[in-house]
């Protein structure tokens, strides 16, 4: 372990460890059964249905009775055998967790980075204990799953979520071969909704302003019908200004803009069916993208034995012949938030749609049968500068996609033998299309070589799963799991006449397995060891040229996870300490590299598997009541990961570094809450977020060195005795550092490197009115 290492690992370990010696001395004199039991009642749960809860405690996702469904069954979380976070809709609003891309700076061994090489905003790739997807569209599946309402998202298009009437969040760390089937080989993130409730009229308004422009207006409203039926509409509209200035007009550049529309249903025919409907609709768009061309800008001219490079042609060719500016460092970003204006502007738009429906019949007391029927659709459009100046020198013109899903699950939740066995078994059907389009138009200045060739991709899986633990004794519970997997996935590619260029087929089965013991020493305090399987299709590298058809294959991604757990609660569970340790062992890993095609003159996207990697680390989150109006929470995460061998890959070396893997991450935050005698009371909340630096791609040619930055927020809630109203101030990034969460080093093949950028400091003030 290097110096700088150690270093850090001191700091951080010296860090929690001051602020839980003084956490225990402290709770020592101030513990009180009176506030243990307050303690105990928060909850993460999604059944918590109550308008309330954005002035909920902040420090729940550790502490008390917190109810996740990590497992596909409620259970405490200190109870659950598992590496996740829970995150209430409360605990969402007092840590600014505004929309997905924020999760980061709550959750440990969690990165959410922009799409290198087009994308850097309305889409994001996800990356757990330094695994991910690098990009959509090179015939990659994510390695996390996202998963809304217990259904699989299908695409990384539209996946910067607002945080719009959520009742939690769920990050599972590792992989969850055997319960979530589609690719989960690095974890997974579960988004759930406010569901409709039965007997209960109500709902609420939230608004906010903020600098940028910032405007946000949004309502869920819950009407019952009868006492067997109800029906909830939620609906919201976000918009914000974006931070970038474009030279030399002066214009802002990353304007976002969502709006979302969701309708469910609750029916409940008798008292042991259950019918639950949702239908939504959400668009988001970006209007410019949040990156800067820092320089130097250097078209490079061709390699021996390789064609030169559109800007070097540019340059030579086009710009001479037609009178044009050279592109040259003149187009470099003049400041730190600025970038060069484009002819043809970036944008990006994602529309998202779905129908879905949950029944569920409880056959007995411990036994309940569930179906799962969701279909899902969705489209974008796209525009990408990649050289960054306002010649269209790079720009492959406005890009469409589009993913229709439809999935069917069956679950049997099992409680048995008084409740020693407890089991989910179930099947599981999924099939996705995305049919090939044509650009609506292309923007080189020279014409491409090749006409682009739209590839239509199917994909059919079906899965038997069964994962559960039976308790040997009172406290000693043994864990397993398994689950076989089929993924059926056919390619075929097209010229724009429709004439037959190039098809394949292939399936690729997997066997995922879980095997574990759990020994529950006390009510509050728990171990646990895991050994589980994960699983990443293989499939086909979707580049096809008219001169050079291919449908280069690539194999399917494994991993062998090893962990150790303890969940422990003291002091009338004023202190929660959950440490985490694993192991990870790789095989086949999928990565992208950028090859030169001598037909087309450009580079393609090639995804190939090197050999093998190994990953350790640990997590630690921990949560603690120093006094009944002061709490201190937060995480550290620490990362070692490496490859052991490439086998094949061309991109990269045993040296080489993983992409968004920091060795260190931590976060340290705090919240204090003030009653009145009237009732009414004031929760001050500030969390400090650290990310190491990190590489941008898992390619050293193209990578670039994302360097360490903090965040410091703040929040200010005052929430009047009838809680009919809250009312908040919040500060984001209170230091203003400045800070990449992304790029691409284009220089090989356009001549300058691109960095997404962070965003800067934010303020503003929100409301919200329950009735």
């Amino acid at each position: 372990m290097s110096g700088p290492t150690k270093t850090k690992l001191a700091l951080a370990t010296s860090m929690i460890a001051l602020s839980l010696a003084a956490t225990a001395a402290q709770a020592q004199i101030a513990a009180s059964p009176t506030t243990g039991a307050a303690d105990r009642s928060q909850t993460a749960k999604p059944a918590g249905n109550d308008e309330e809860a954005s002035s909920s405690p902040v420090g729940d996702t550790t502490a008390g009775d917190v109810v996740v469904t990590a497992q596909r069954r409620e259970q405490r979380l200190q109870e659950a055998p598992v590496a996740v976070t829970a995150l209430s809709e409360g605990a969402l609003d007092q840590l600014n967790v505004a929309d997905t891309r924020d999760l980061m700076t709550v959750v440990p061994s969690l990165q959410v980075s922009t799409q290198s090489g087009g994308d850097s905003g309305g889409s994001a790739t996800f990356f757990l204990r330094g695994f991910g997807q690098q990009r959509a569209g090179n015939g990659s599946e994510p390695a996390v799953g996202i998963y809304v309402d217990d259904f699989y998202y299908p695409s990384l298009q539209g996946t910067i979520f607002e945080v719009v009437d959520l009742a939690s969040i769920e990050v599972l760390r590792g992989p969850q071969g055997t319960l979530f089937g589609r690719n989960t080989i690095a974890g997974a993130i579960r988004y759930t909704t406010r569901a409709a409730e039965l007997n209960d009229f109500s709902g609420h308004v939230s608004g906010a302003i903020g600098n940028f422009d910032r405007y946000d207006i949004s309502g869920g409203l819950n009407v019952p019908i009868g006492d067997f039926a109800a029906l909830r509409l939620t609906g919201g509209h976000v918009e914000q200004a974006g931070f970038v200035r474009a030279q030399p007009s002066g214009r802002r550049v990353g304007d976002t803009k969502t709006d979302l529309i969701r309708l469910q249903a609750r029916i409940e025919p008798t008292a042991n069916i259950y019918v639950d409907l949702s239908g939504q609709y959400s668009k988001f768009e970006l209007d410019g993208f949040n990156y800067n061309t820092r320089g130097p800008i250097t078209p490079v001219p061709p390699r021996p034995g390789s064609s030169p490079t559109l800007p070097f042609i540019y340059n030579t060719r086009i710009a001479p012949a037609r009178g044009l500016p050279l592109y040259n460092e003149a187009f470099r970003s003049s400041g730190y938030y600025t970038q060069y204006d484009t002819l043809f502007p970036e944008f990006s738009e994602t529309e998202y749609k779905n129908a879905l429906a949950t029944v569920g019949w409880t056959i007995t007391p411990g036994l309940t049968l569930k179906s799962l029927t969701g279909w899902q659709e969705v489209d974008s459009r796209l525009s990408s500068d990649l050289d960054g100046s306002p010649i269209p020198i790079f720009n492959g013109g406005i890009l469409v996609s589009a993913t229709r899903a439809f999935s069917q699950e069956v679950q049997l939740n099992g409680s048995l033998f008084d409740k020693r066995l407890n089991f989910v078994t179930g099947i599981f059907y999924y099939n996705e299309r995305s049919p090939g389009r044509l650009p609506e138009r292309l923007n080189f200045v020279l014409a491409a070589p090749t006409s682009p060739v739209p590839t239509d991709r199917n994909l059919k899986s079906y899965a038997g799963f069964i994962d559960g633990s039976f308790k040997l004794t009172d406290t000693l519970s043994v864990l397993g799991g398994f689950r076989y997997s089929e993924d059926d996935k056919q390619v075929t590619a097209r010229n724009a006449a429709g004439a037959l260029l190039a098809s394949a087929e292939r399936t690729f089965n997997s066997r995922t397995f879980r095997a574990g013991l759990q020994q529950q020493w006390t009510p509050d305090v728990m171990t646990y060891a895991n050994v589980s399987t994960g699983f990443r299709g293989g499939g086909f590298n979707p580049y096809v040229a008219t001169r050079n058809p291919q449908l280069q294959p690539f194999e399917p991604e494994k991993a062998t996870s090893y962990e150790i757990g303890a969940r422990l609660q003291f002091l009338d569970r004023r202190i929660t300490l959950n440490p985490t340790v694993f192991y990870v062992d790789y095989n086949a890993i999928q990565v992208q590299s950028a090859r030169p095609n001598a037909a087309t003159g450009n580079v393609d996207l090639i995804l190939e598997n090197a050999g093998k990697a190994r990953s350790y680390g640990f997590e630690v989150e921990y949560s603690a009541a120093i006094t009944d109006q002061f709490r201190v929470f937060g995480n550290v995460a620490y990362l070692n990961i490496k490859y052991t061998d490439v086998g094949t890959a061309t991109a990269i070396t045993l040296n080489s570094e993983f992409q968004r893997a920091p060795e260190l991450t931590f976060a340290l935050g705090a919240a204090h809450t003030l009653e009145f005698g009237s009732g009414a009371r004031v929760v001050s909340t500030l969390n400090y977020s650290f990310q190491d630096d990190q590489q941008s791609t898992p390619t050293d040619a193209d990578a670039l060195r994302l360097r360490a930055y903090g965040l410091l927020n703040g929040r200010i809630e005052f929430t009047p005795a009838a809680k009919r109203l809250s009312i908040a101030g919040y500060v984001t990034n209170i230091t203003n550092e400045r800070y990449d969460i992304g790029g691409v080093n284009y220089y090989s093949n356009v001549g300058a490197a691109r960095y997404d950028l962070g965003r800067p400091r934010e303020y503003g003030l929100t409301a919200r009115v329950n009735f």
